[in-house]
């Protein structure tokens, strides 16, 4: 039964349009494809829209924030806790404080307010390093006081109590003055020399304006302690010196060539421990030669030696392949010609479960490779693999 004229108005068309059609069933078959390839122009263009529409929105929903959003970023709550640190670790020793004393010695219970206070743990505060010198302050009473009592007063001592100070950092300029000596006449032995100069002190980098406490304390500020070259240029500026970023990284550039012997010592002080931790980190290197800015480089990471002098080695490579960590751990120029004996070393080497490092299981002097409880399906498989190998 038909609702409205344009429901029959469509079934009329559409037994029109049967009617119409050929015979032949090459020829239908000519108008399917024809009408399958129309319904796939559509729908491509459908999809088209519906993308160009949502792209629209989006653009209307950014201009709406910024024409009526607020003008100024807001900080997130989570970001200003930051500045908590000191009520937070106050609160922190006031909760330890409340905890129950660890080495207690047995006695029998107490009861009432006294035993109840005196099962709580009194802090105490920790004495001062012994190894840090002293600087006595002698605290007397005033002159006047000390007349009015006379000789009925009796000194008997002090009541010494210590508080630990620093001394600010200081910056100083060392001036090297070289000895000049010249010949009282030409008859002198040796007075065709000219002027004799007392030799120049041993430099870590010589000729440079920077003495060696300096470049250490360069180097520690920023490798050890994380504080990166321009807030150590404000360091200096609020000193009133003037140490741009530039200047400092030049002198760690040119530390690379002193500092080489330390770093071999460092180097094969890595694989004198049990045990080497591997990863690796894209890192990306601008202005490098023969490599565009946008190429992706590693940091390989290595963290290993003896127990008591652990070694954290980082090896930069432009790719991620496994001949990096081999040639950190087992470089061609520790194996002699075919038939001498392997290294004595003997590792055991932990990673994830990246490939490359399935290449070490063959490697002389490895003893197995192992993976870390995060990829611990992954270690199964190459320990597998290391059997394998070493069958």
């Amino acid at each position: 039964m038909l609702h409205d004229d344009g429901e029959y108005g469509i079934i009329a068309c559409m037994l029109e349009r049967a009617e119409s059609l050929p015979e032949d069933p090459i020829a239908l078959r000519r108008i399917i494809a024809q009408l399958h390839d129309q319904l796939g122009e559509l729908e491509h263009e459908r999809e088209a829209q519906e993308t160009r529409i949502q792209q629209l929105l989006e653009t209307i929903e950014l201009l709406r924030r910024k024409r009526f959003g607020p003008s100024a970023d807001r900080v997130p709550e989570k970001q200003l806790a930051l500045f908590d640190e000191a009520e937070l670790e106050a609160l922190i020793g006031e909760l330890e404080d409340q905890l129950p004393t660890t080495e207690e010695t047995p006695s029998a219970p107490s009861t009432g307010a006294s035993g109840a206070e005196s099962a709580k743990r009194t802090p105490r505060r920790r004495p001062l390093p012994a190894h840090l010198p002293r600087v006595e302050r002698i605290i007397d009473l005033p002159e006047a006081v000390k007349a009015s009592m006379g000789d009925e007063w009796t000194f008997i001592g002090y009541d010494s109590a210590e508080q630990l100070a620093v001394i600010p950092r200081q910056c100083y300029v060392v001036v090297s003055k070289r000895a000049k000596y010249v010949p009282r006449d030409e008859d002198v032995p040796g007075a065709e020399v000219g002027v004799r100069i007392a030799p120049r002190p041993v430099q870590i980098l010589p000729k440079s304006i920077a003495h060696g406490s300096l470049l250490a304390a360069i180097v520690t500020a920023k490798f050890v302690d994380g504080l990166p070259l321009y807030r150590q240029q404000q360091m200096f500026a609020r000193d009133g010196i003037e140490l741009s970023r530039q200047t400092m990284s030049s002198l760690l550039l040119q530390l690379k060539t002193p500092l080489a012997p330390l770093a071999a010592a460092l180097k094969a002080q890595l694989c004198q421990g049990p045990v080497v931790h591997i990863d690796e980190t894209p890192v990306q290197v601008l202005d490098e030669p023969g490599r565009e800015n946008t190429q992706q480089s590693y940091m390989w990471v290595f963290c290993g030696g003896p127990p008591d002098a652990p070694v954290r080695w980082f090896e930069y490579a432009p790719s991620r392949a496994a001949e990096v960590p081999r040639q950190v751990l087992f470089p061609d120029s520790e194996h002699g010609p075919p038939g001498t004996d392997p290294p004595r070393r003997r590792l055991y080497v932990q990673s994830d479960g990246y490939s490359a490092y399935h290449a070490l299981a063959g490697a002389l002097g490895m003893i197995d490779l192992c993976g870390c409880w995060s990829h611990y399906p992954a270690s199964r498989f190459i320990r597998s693999q290391c059997s394998a190998a070493v069958a």
